[in-house]
């Protein structure tokens, strides 16, 4: 198996985990649980979107990474990327050269253009949702490809923005346990996660087919 798909299975086995504790608390509580209880379960269920999104962001974070890494290890001359990701690496190169450093990149021009442009690692800042992973395909040329029982990815963005709010205070964990009951969360898990798979694994035959190279 591929490391990529090897790190995703590692996550998702904690996902699982913890959906399972939640629900069995869940099963656990009744109409007469203390209110402790109570709002230590909504707390638990809140916390299901700080593991959830974890596994989508650092997923993707991989899987754009392998593909800078590959071209890296390749050397792969500007001229020879396909478009889109020419321009991905203009924009990166703007982005994360040092004058100081890179003011003369003669000779061998256009492999170190590439390897200064795709050597930072990706850095997405909690914002990585179906719509943004659509982009990244656009922009590198790997496929979105899924079974159509994971609504395309639909439910990263609530994934997202309930870890958002999480992480930024805009909402306590008890308010968001209150909307998502177990059952709720355990069917966005088991959308969610095979999505960002089907994703990997079209990066992995993206990779071995070397597709970011022009034909």
């Amino acid at each position: 198996m591929h490391p990529l798909l090897v790190d995703f299975e590692d996550r998702r086995r904690q996902v699982r985990h913890y959906l399972a504790i939640v629900l069995g608390a869940e099963r656990a509580a009744t109409a007469t649980a203390s209110f402790t209880h109570q709002r230590r379960l909504l707390t638990l269920r809140a916390g299901t979107f700080l593991l959830m999104y974890n596994l989508v962001e650092a997923s993707m974070r991989a899987g754009i990474d392998a593909i800078h890494d590959q071209i890296l290890t390749e050397k792969a001359p500007f001229e020879r990327l396909i478009p889109c990701l020419r321009k991905e690496a203009v924009t990166r190169f703007k982005k994360h050269a040092k004058p100081t450093l890179h003011a003369a990149l003669l000779p061998g021009f256009p492999a170190a253009f590439v390897s200064v442009a795709m050597a930072e690692s990706t850095d997405f800042a909690g914002n990585v949702d179906a719509k943004l992973i659509r982009e990244l395909a656009e922009v590198y040329g790997f496929s979105t490809n899924a079974p159509k029982d994971t609504w395309a990815g639909s439910d990263l963005l609530t994934i997202k923005s309930m870890r958002n709010d999480l992480a930024h205070g805009r909402k306590s964990f008890e308010e968001v346990g209150r909307d998502y009951p177990a059952t709720d969360l355990l069917n966005i898990s088991r959308r969610a996660s095979p999505y960002i798979r089907s994703v990997l694994e079209n990066i992995v035959l993206y990779l071995g087919d070397k597709h970011y190279l022009a034909a």
